[in-house]
């Protein structure tokens, strides 16, 4: 019998053996506690994801469910999908996320520029949560001195938030949950911004038109929880995740730093070995097999991106941690319609991070233990303390 607790500790502070046993014994296993199917295996997580007609993102098929209904695109089908992402994809084109990488550079230094002199940090704190904090915030259009709030809001939802768990209305109704106070304070900053034009990408969704109309309050809010959340919270995931690692591994540190441009090839393995989003949720729509076992329409299934990243018969040797892997394929950002709108932003989010950590804090070491964040989707710390020689060369 395989115990399969994602909402517990003890299985969050190390999944992997547990990832294993599921893909060899049970890789679509029913887990009645949580009303779920559990999907393990590579090759039927890409299904699934290849599959939206079949594999609903809706919470729900009752249209007259409350939390099926939540204006927000990960948790929407086509068309209304793809409209709204054809929208909100023109803000994450190639061009203009190569436009803002000088811009991140400038953040990157700034960040350590307030800690280098020390000779020690919490990178988590000081580093990888305001980073891409400060980007998201930056291309919304979020004043600056906003920005400790929203990124303790994201991370008290990404704690809250696991397989399993419907949107409650009444609880998110609660003034006191994290969505709806972000909800709240969002529609108050459209508010200000229909007052006036700005050139941000708040301002860019107030003008928008789809088929000659705006786009309304709800969905307006829906976009910008969206992206506060998914583009400040598995960056910083990532970030914390991939430093811990290489200080585990210092010759593959060593190697990436003696000459930097490998790093966006090490990215890559940051994103498949400790992936920041441990899985995505699917209704069934349509009774349907996979990996043996017969899903009828309304069921949920758990689509498990992180034990799928694991999976030995798409990748050789996937408990090794290797920066020089290529080619190197994960489902870290998903697959198909609904692949990460924020994925090139955060790979270089990632890249230029650990580029300037090459120059700046290159024998950086753990000076104490990490705090884990503990969540039902996302794989990541709370506090990454570090110290180093600040006159280190190089």
């Amino acid at each position: 019998m395989i115990n399969f607790d994602p909402h517990s500790k003890t299985f969050q502070d190390d999944p992997y053996p547990t990832f294993r046993r599921m893909r060899d014994e049970a890789p679509v296993m029913d887990v009645p506690d949580l009303q779920l199917w559990a999907v393990s295996r590579f090759d039927d997580v890409q299904a699934v994801l290849r599959a939206p007609d079949g594999f609903s993102s809706r919470r729900s098929l009752d249209p007259n469910d409350a939390s099926s209904n939540v204006p927000m695109i990960v948790i929407m089908d086509r068309p209304r999908h793809g409209e709204l992402r054809s929208l909100l994809s023109r803000a994450f084109t190639p061009r203009r996320v190569d436009e803002l990488a000088g811009r991140i550079r400038e953040i990157a230094i700034k960040l350590i520029d307030q800690f280098i002199e020390a000779g020690s940090c919490d990178l988590w704190e000081d580093f990888s949560a305001p980073l891409p904090t400060i980007v998201i915030a930056e291309l919304l259009g979020i004043p600056s001195a906003d920005r400790a709030m929203f990124k303790e809001k994201s991370t008290a939802l990404a704690k809250s938030v696991g397989p399993g768990m419907d949107l409650d209305p009444a609880k998110l109704a609660s003034t006191s949950n994290p969505v709806m106070e972000l909800a709240a304070y969002l529609a108050s900053i459209f508010d200000e911004k229909r007052k006036k034009e700005t050139d941000d990408l708040m301002g860019a969704l107030l003008a928008a038109e789809l088929d000659g109309k705006r786009l309304d309050q709800a969905e307006l809010v829906g976009f910008a929880v969206l992206l506060l959340i998914a583009g400040n919270e598995t960056t910083t995931n990532l970030i914390s995740n991939a430093a811990v690692l290489l200080d585990q591994h210092p010759d593959q540190r060593s190697y990436l730093f003696e000459d930097p441009i490998r790093i966006e090839v090490a990215v890559e393995e940051f994103l498949r070995f400790e992936s920041p989003v441990q899985g995505l949720e699917r209704v069934v729509t349509e009774e349907v097999t996979l990996g043996g076992q017969t899903l009828k329409r309304g069921d949920k299934v758990f689509l498990m991106l992180g034990a799928a990243n694991r999976d030995e018969r798409m990748i050789v040797d996937p408990d090794e941690f290797d920066v020089r892997r290529t080619p190197n394929p994960h489902l870290a950002f998903g697959w198909g319609g609904h692949f990460c709108l924020g994925a090139n932003l955060a790979r270089m989010e990632a890249r230029i991070a650990f580029e300037e950590i090459a120059k700046r804090l290159p024998g950086y070491q753990l000076s104490g233990p990490t705090e884990r964040l503990y969540s039902g989707f996302f794989r990541g710390l709370l506090s990454v303390p570090i110290e180093f020689d600040p006159k280190a060369p190089s």
